[in-house]
């Protein structure tokens, strides 16, 4: 029994301790602050309160939201070290109703796996003009991810048209370079008048994991799916007393973790 005991401590562990994410700078932990559909409260709250403390944040636009004069805005987000993510033009989710004016079935289940890939990389021209970057994470609309019943998220990873892909409405996280799958990104969601006492013991799972953890918002102080201004400044003031988490966009956080595998 001592024998195996020490097989297990010599051999064993350093292999777990390999396993762990090796943070840069002497962080413990990662959080993305990731944020959907372009909502316009995103830059009047989240923004400011973001450079406040050099926090760095991901905005996945959709295109058929996006106006001209919505542009110069989000390339100045994009200026200030924020993330643009690519969240497709029509936002097809599998309950969607068919466009009244064109008649034209929007439902996810009425694409086909390419007519979805052509969508987002068509949207990732939409973001390359704003942004001038080559490569744009992606968000699933409504976390679902199989168009006319077929998975499109795994080829659009490996045709290399997004680098890694957000789901949504899951506490898990990545606590080891192996549980990194580009394809499947999960994200604890912050639902409409949800509180920072909701969303902080999430974050206190990453840290004490010494992980990585994703949080999805949609609009703040305003717009849809809700969460109050203040409830998301108490969320940005606990991350700013915690300096040992890093708080970084979903693609540099993933793309640094996804170099230890």
């Amino acid at each position: 029994m001592k024998r195996l005991f020490a097989y297990i401590l010599f051999y064993c562990l350093p292999l777990l301790a390999l396993a762990q994410i090796q943070w840069p700078a002497g962080k413990k932990a990662a959080i993305m602050l990731t944020y959907d559909d372009g909502c316009h409260t995103q830059w009047d709250h989240v923004v400011p309160a973001l450079n406040e403390h050099n926090f760095k944040g991901t905005f996945f636009l959709m295109g058929c939201y996006l106006t001209e004069q919505d542009i110069p805005q989000w390339r100045k987000v994009s200026e200030q070290g924020h993330e643009l993510g690519n969240h497709t033009i029509y936002h097809a989710c599998n309950d969607a109703k068919a466009d009244t004016l064109s008649g034209h079935c929007r439902a996810l289940n009425c694409y086909t796996v390419e007519e979805m890939l052509n969508e987002i990389k068509i949207m990732n021209g939409f973001l390359s003009a704003i942004d001038g970057k080559a490569q744009h994470s992606f968000a699933y609309p409504c976390g679902q991810h199989k168009a006319g019943g077929q998975d499109y998220g795994v080829p659009m990873i490996e045709q290399g048209i997004c680098s890694f892909a957000r789901m949504s409405d899951t506490e898990d996280l990545i606590a080891s370079p192996s549980d990194l799958n580009p394809a499947n990104i999960p994200a604890f969601t912050a639902f409409p008048g949800y509180k920072a006492s909701q969303i902080i013991p999430f974050i206190d799972k990453v840290l004490e994991a010494g992980g990585a953890g994703v949080i999805l918002f949609h609009g703040i102080g305003g717009d849809w799916v809700t969460v109050d201004t203040e409830e998301h400044q108490l969320m940005i003031d606990y991350l700013a007393a915690h300096s040992e988490i890093w708080v970084g966009t979903f693609s540099d956080v993933l793309s640094y973790i996804q170099q230890q595998k």
